[in-house]
C-alpha cells in the first residue's frame, strides 16, 4: 500500500510540487519566526554583562542624582574597596555632513564619563584622557561611519558644542538590564569624555555608584549598609548577581514578548495553508475513487485505505518541511533587517527551529488530509465505483444556519457596543463581534458561491462568448470546492483590507487632530534625536526671546499613574504652561474649562472609559515622591492619539520641567517667526523645526512604517492561497480530462480551452478578493471604532490599496492559471476520450 501511494505521487509531480509549495510556505514562516526570536534572544542573552561589580547604587531619577559626597560616604564602608560615580548626560556627535549621528540611547542619556572599571572595552584607538577627546560607540561608530582621528562636534546641555576629536571606539559591558532611556537602568552610552571635563560637560552628579568590593564581603550585608547610607525610595540598590539574574530575565521576557508577536503571522500562514492543502486532498481522493474501490475490492481494509492517504500525507509534510526549513533560515536575515535595522544580531539557527519546521510540515499536512483519508476509507467498494463526491444536504444546512447565526450575533453585539467613548469591555466585545462576522462569511461562502455562479450562468445563457461561459459553469459545477479554494484568498486579503482600513483610518485621525489642535499660526520645535529624546530647556528660552515671538510655551509628556475614584491605571499626560492651551493650542473643550489653573484637562475618550467628569479628584503619581492632586477642571475632544491629560507645568518637579517634548511659538506674523527659528537653530541638528502639516506627514509615516511588517506577513498568506487556486486548476483539468477531450472532439480550439481555464481562475479568484474585501473593511470599520475610539461611520476606505490588491489578484489569476490552461489545451482528443 506504501509503495502504491509514492507511486501515485510520482506520477504526478507538478501536482506534488504545487502542493509542498503550499506546505512549505506555511512552515517557512513559522521556521523563519522561531529563528528570528532565537537569534535576538542568543545576541540579548550572550551580551557582555558585567560581574565585577558588589553593589551597585542607582537613582531612580534626576531629581535624586547622587553626589560626589554620597560616593564618598559609601566608600567609606567596610569591605568596599572603590566606589566609581557613573554620570549621564546630554550628548549628541555631528558626523561630518552635519546631520545628528544615528543612535539608539536617547540622546538626553547618552553621555559619560570614561574610567577604567571595564564598563568600556577599547575597540580601537584609546580612551579619551585631555580636553577635546572622545570615544565613540563601536556601533555608532560603524553605523555613522565614524573613525578614529576624525574631528567631530560634541553637542551637550544649555544648546553647547564642544570640538573633538575620536580617540578611540568602545564596546559597552552593561551591569544589569541594559536601556537606552531609562534613567533608571544601565543606560547604553554614545559617547565619553575624559574624567576631568566629564563633569564640566555633562553634570557633576552621578546616575548610579558601583561599589567594587574585597573578596569575601557579604554582599548582602554590604547592600543593607549601603541603604542606610542614601536611604529612600529613589535609589535602586542592587548587588552584581541581582543585577545579573534580572538581566537573565528580563532578556527571558524580551524573546517571549517577540515570539508572540511573530508567531501569529506564522499561524496564520499555516491555516491558510492547512485550508489549501485540505481542499488538494479532497480533489485527489474524489479523482481517485475507483483506484480506492478497486484496492477496497481485491481485500484492503478501511484502515489501509486510510493509512494510505495519510502516509501520502507524511511524505509531502517531510518534503515540504525541508523546503520550508531551507527558505524559513534564508528569510531569517532579512526579516531581522526588518525588525532590527539598528541592531547587531548574531544570526543563529537552533535546531529546535528545523524541528518545528518539520513537525509544522507533517502537522498541518496530516490534519488537513485526515478527513479526505476518512472519507476514502468510509465507502463501500460498490459506492466508491459511482464516483459519487456530493456534500451531504445535512452538513450544508449546518454550515448555512451556523453561517447565518454567526453574522447575526456579530451584527448584534457591534451594534450593542456602538457608542466610541465605551469601555475596554466592550471594545474587545465588538472587536469578537467582527471576527464572528467573518468566520460567518467563511462558513456561507459556497453557499454564496453556489448562488452568485449559478445567477452568472443564467445571465449568461441569454450571450456571452464561449469561454466565459465554459470558464464559469467549471468553477459552479463544484461550489464547495470553488468557496474552499476562493476562502484561502479572503481570508488573506480581508486581513490586509482590515489593517488597511485601520491604517487609513489612523492617518485620517491624525490629520484631523493634529490639524484641530495645532493651528497653521504655530511653529513647532521638536527633538531631532529620536528615541524618546527631548530639547534642552535653553531652548525654549531661546525660543522665547526671538524677535517677532508673542508666545511660546513647551509641553513635558510622560506616562503617569493615574488615581481616581474608580481606580489605577496609567494614561499618557503633559505638563504645559497654562496660556498654551489659549492659542498656541486649541483643543476643542466640551465641558468646564480649559483653564489648567483650575485643574487638569482630560480627554473625553479617557474621562468617558475611567468614568470621570469635570469636579472629580485626580491624583498623578509622577515620581515615587512626586504626585500632583487637583480635579478635573475640564474636558476636551481628542483621540488617543494625544495626550489624555494636560496640567499645569508648575506643579511638576524640576527634572520634569526640563524634559522638553516639544516647543509652540508663535506671533503676529507666522512665517517670520518660523524662519527666525529656523536660523537660530541652523546650527543645531538635534532640534527640528516644523508646523502643523510637517506634524501631519511625521504621524502619518511613522504610522505606515508600523503597517508595513503587517502587510508583508499578510502577504505571505494571500501567496499561499494562490497557489491553492494553481492546485485546484490543475487538478480540476486532470479530473475534467475525459469532458475536454470531449470538447476538442466536437471543435473547441486550444485558444479556447485555455481562455475557459483563464475564467475558471479568475472566477475562483475573484470570489475569494471581493469577499475578503467586504470582510476585511468590515472589520476594519469595527477595528478603528473599537482601538481609536472612533464612530463606526468615521472609517476612511483605502480605495487605492483595494483597487491595487483586485488588480494583483485579477494578474495573479492569469499567472496561477498559466500552467494548468496549457496543460488543458494540450490534452489530446481521442486519449482522453478513451480513457
Amino acid at each position: 500500500m506504501l509503495r502504491a501511494a509514492l507511486r501515485e505521487l510520482l506520477a504526478h509531480k507538478g501536482r506534488m510540487a504545487m502542493t509542498i509549495i503550499a506546505i512549505a510556505l506555511g512552515a517557512a514562516a513559522l521556521v523563519a519566526s522561531w529563528v528570528v526570536s532565537e537569534s535576538i534572544s542568543h545576541t540579548l542573552v550572550s551580551v557582555d554583562t558585567r560581574t565585577d561589580v558588589g553593589v551597585s547604587v542607582q537613582s531612580l531619577h534626576q531629581d535624586a542624582a547622587l553626589t560626589p559626597a554620597d560616593r564618598d560616604r559609601l566608600a567609606a564602608l567596610p569591605g568596599v574597596r572603590r566606589a566609581t560615580g557613573v554620570i549621564l548626560g546630554r550628548a549628541g556627535v555631528v558626523s561630518p555632513d552635519g546631520k545628528l549621528a544615528s543612535a539608539a540611547t536617547s540622546m538626553d542619556l547618552a553621555g559619560t564619563n570614561a574610567d577604567d572599571t571595564g564598563r568600556m572595552v577599547t575597540v580601537a584607538g584609546r580612551a579619551p584622557s585631555a580636553a577635546g577627546e572622545v570615544a565613540i560607540n563601536a556601533d555608532v561608530a560603524r553605523r555613522n561611519d565614524l573613525a578614529v582621528g576624525m574631528p567631530v562636534r560634541v553637542l551637550v546641555a544649555d544648546g553647547r558644542s564642544e570640538a573633538a576629536t575620536v580617540v578611540g571606539t568602545f564596546d559597552y559591558r552593561t551591569l544589569g538590564s541594559p536601556s537606552t532611556t531609562d534613567w533608571g537602568s544601565d543606560t547604553v552610552p554614545t559617547v565619553a569624555f575624559d574624567a576631568q571635563s566629564a563633569p564640566g560637560l555633562l553634570g557633576d552628579r552621578f546616575s548610579r555608584i558601583e561599589l567594587a568590593t574585597a573578596p569575601g564581603t557579604d554582599l548582602k550585608r554590604l547592600r543593607d549598609a549601603a541603604e542606610r547610607v542614601v536611604g529612600g525610595v529613589s535609589y535602586r540598590i542592587s548587588t552584581g548577581p541581582e543585577l545579573a539574574r534580572d538581566a537573565r530575565e528580563r532578556a527571558t521576557s524580551d524573546i517571549w514578548d517577540l515570539r508572540f508577536t511573530l508567531l501569529p503571522f506564522a499561524v496564520l500562514a499555516m491555516l491558510v495553508g492547512m485550508t489549501v492543502i485540505s481542499n488538494t486532498f479532497t480533489i485527489l481522493v474524489t479523482q481517485r475513487i475507483r483506484q480506492f474501490a478497486l484496492l477496497r475490492a481485491v481485500g484492503a481494509s478501511r484502515r489501509q485505505v486510510r493509512r494510505t492517504v495519510l502516509a501520502e500525507a507524511v511524505v509531502l509534510g517531510l518534503a515540504g518541511g525541508t523546503v520550508g526549513v531551507l527558505l524559513g533560515v534564508a528569510l531569517g536575515p532579512g526579516v531581522i533587517a526588518i525588525t532590527r535595522p539598528a541592531d547587531d544580531i548574531d544570526y543563529t539557527v537552533p535546531p529546535l527551529a528545523v524541528l518545528l519546521g518539520y513537525l509544522a510540515g507533517v502537522l498541518i499536512t496530516v490534519v488537513a488530509a485526515y478527513g479526505s483519508a476518512r472519507r476514502a476509507s468510509a465507502v463501500s467498494p460498490m459506492a466508491a465505483l459511482r464516483s459519487d463526491a456530493t456534500v451531504p444536504r445535512d452538513i450544508r444546512t449546518r454550515n448555512v444556519l451556523l453561517g447565518v447565526g454567526a453574522l447575526l450575533v456579530s451584527a448584534a453585539l457591534v451594534f450593542a457596543t456602538r457608542n466610541p467613548n465605551a469601555g475596554t469591555a466592550s471594545r474587545i466585545v465588538a472587536i469578537g463581534g467582527a471576527v464572528l462576522g467573518g468566520l460567518g462569511v467563511l462558513l456561507l461562502t459556497p453557499t454564496i458561491a453556489g448562488a452568485v455562479l449559478g445567477t452568472v450562468m443564467r445571465l449568461m445563457r441569454q450571450g456571452g462568448r464561449p469561454a466565459l461561459r465554459f470558464g464559469v459553469r467549471n468553477a459552479a459545477r463544484d461550489p464547495r470546492r470553488t468557496a474552499s479554494t476562493a476562502s484561502a484568498i479572503t481570508v488573506g486579503l480581508a486581513l490586509i483590507c482590515a489593517f488597511a482600513s485601520l491604517s487609513a483610518s489612523l492617518s485620517t485621525l491624525i490629520g484631523s487632530t493634529t490639524r484641530a489642535t495645532v493651528p497653521t499660526t504655530t511653529t513647532v520645535l521638536q527633538p531631532g534625536g529620536g528615541n524618546a529624546a527631548t530639547l534642552d530647556p535653553a531652548d525654549l528660552t531661546t525660543a522665547r526671546h526671538l524677535p517677532g515671538v508673542s508666545a511660546a510655551a513647551a509641553s513635558r509628556d510622560m506616562l503617569v499613574d493615574v488615581d481616581y475614584p474608580g481606580g489605577t491605571t496609567k494614561r499618557r499626560a503633559s505638563a504645559i504652561e497654562p496660556e498654551a492651551l489659549n492659542g498656541l493650542l486649541t483643543p476643542h473643550i466640551t465641558g468646564g474649562s480649559g483653564d489648567l489653573r483650575k485643574g487638569f484637562v482630560i480627554a473625553q475618550n479617557q474621562a468617558d472609559m475611567l468614568g470621570l467628569g469635570v469636579g472629580d479628584p485626580v491624583t498623578l503619581q509622577i515620581t515615587p515622591q512626586t504626585s500632583v492632586r487637583s480635579r478635573v477642571a475640564g474636558v476636551y475632544e481628542a483621540t488617543e492619539l494625544q495626550s489624555s491629560i494636560y496640567f499645569d507645568v508648575s506643579l511638576a518637579p524640576t527634572s520634569l520641567r526640563e524634559s522638553v517634548s516639544v516647543i509652540y511659538l508663535t506671533g503676529p506674523d507666522p512665517a517670520a517667526v518660523r524662519a527666525r527659528a529656523e536660523a537660530a537653530f541652523r546650527d543645531r541638528p538635534d532640534v527640528t523645526v516644523t508646523d502643523q502639516q510637517g506634524l501631519v506627514a511625521q504621524g502619518v509615516e511613522a504610522q505606515r512604517l508600523a503597517f508595513v511588517v503587517m502587510y508583508a506577513m499578510f502577504a505571505v498568506a494571500l501567496i499561499i492561497a494562490l497557489f491553492g487556486v494553481v492546485n485546484t486548476l490543475a487538478l480540476s483539468v486532470s479530473e475534467r480530462g475525459r469532458e475536454i477531450g470531449m470538447a476538442r472532439a466536437v471543435g473547441a480550439s486550444r485558444s479556447l480551452i485555455r481562455r475557459s481555464i483563464r475564467v475558471e481562475s479568475l472566477v475562483i479568484s475573484l470570489l475569494g478578493a471581493l469577499l475578503g474585501v467586504l470582510v476585511g473593511v468590515a472589520v476594519g470599520t469595527v477595528m478603528q471604532h473599537a482601538m481609536l475610539g472612533q464612530r463606526l461611520s468615521a472609517v476612511t476606505i483605502p480605495l487605492d490599496l483595494i483597487g491595487a490588491g483586485l488588480a494583483a489578484i485579477v494578474l495573479a489569476a492569469m499567472l496561477a492559471a498559466a500552467w494548468p490552461a496549457r496543460r488543458a489545451a494540450s490534452t489530446a482528443a481521442l486519449s482522453a476520450i478513451a480513457e
